[in-house]
């Protein structure tokens, strides 16, 4: 923010300056930095044409006031330095205006700043909340979530159990039919197929033989079927 009652005008201008006071100074520094095309900082604190006509200007024009000046009466004197008093005064209060808007806009700012921020931090806190209460369910369950698996082992091997039981009753089954089998193919001619069979598993190996000797004349040659027997 430019600081208007300390214009910073070029050492090259002391002449000028120190023939003015310092409410034109004031004046004309405002001039060249706050007018409709102003000066950039930069510009008006260097030596710059408008500065010089500017100030050449200011310093024709009090030197023709301080002369017109000097034939009035005190008290015309007085009132001059009242009005440029009053010219300071007048300047000091359109500074500080502006200060005051510009301090305004920084209390909207962060007014609006402050509303996001609590916002934000309401929002953390329901997310925390919501993070606390899941935490705390997932922590209720887990007993019965670990009794649910020891169950669950336990099940698990009782089945076990029983399916290598059943599988042990199966295997028992299985021999004593093949046992069967045997006795039965010792008292008769095991190449000729019997008219009734003993057991499902002789059913399947007459069939497989027969679907066999389709296709492979060493097995016709070797077994009699009850269907070929006729022909």
């Amino acid at each position: 923010m430019t600081n208007m009652l300390n214009p910073s005008f070029h050492v090259y201008y002391s002449k000028q300056l120190n023939q003015l006071p310092r409410s034109i100074k004031i004046d004309i520094w405002r001039r060249l930095t706050s007018r409709k095309y102003p000066l950039s900082l930069e510009q008006a604190s260097s030596i710059h044409p408008e500065v010089d006509d500017m100030l050449n200007q200011a310093v024709g024009k009090y030197i023709k006031k301080k002369e017109h000046q000097k034939m009035k009466p005190i008290t015309s004197n007085c009132e001059t330095s009242l009005r440029q008093e009053n010219e300071e005064l007048c300047i000091s209060k359109q500074v500080l205006e502006k200060k005051i808007e510009e301090l305004l806009d920084l209390q909207e700012q962060y007014k609006s700043r402050e509303v996001a921020m609590t916002k934000s931090l309401e929002e953390s806190g329901e997310k925390v909340a919501q993070l606390s209460n899941s935490v705390a369910y997932f922590k209720s369950i887990i007993p019965d979530t670990k009794k649910a698996l020891a169950s669950a082992e336990k099940s698990i091997d009782l089945l076990e159990n029983k399916c290598r039981h059943l599988e042990n009753i199966i295997t028992a089954k299985d021999r004593k039919i093949i046992a069967l089998v045997d006795q039965i193919l010792k008292h008769s001619d095991a190449t000729i197929e019997p008219k009734t069979y003993s057991s499902n598993s002789e059913r399947k190996l007459w069939a497989k033989r027969r679907i066999e000797s389709e296709y492979d004349l060493e097995v016709q040659k070797k077994y009699t079927f009850r269907d070929l027997a006729g022909k």
